[in-house]
């Protein structure tokens, strides 16, 4: 099964929020990883990937 999902930095509680298009949930990643939705790598290569198409992300040196 594929799915679309959708993916923004949310500056303001310093996360990545995803958002799937039609499996109806949405979750966030943190880069901290001693928080529950903490996952350091997945955090780095999302905000990469915001970064490399013009959006809104965290720095390079957050995560």
């Amino acid at each position: 099964m594929c799915f679309g999902i959708g993916v923004w930095f949310d500056a303001k509680r310093n996360c990545i929020k995803i958002q799937s298009d039609d499996a109806g949930f949405i979750t966030t990643v943190r880069a901290d990883p001693s928080l529950k939705r903490g996952h350091p790598n997945l955090f780095r290569k999302l905000a990469k990937v915001l970064r490399d198409n013009g959006a809104p992300a965290p720095s390079e040196t957050d995560g």
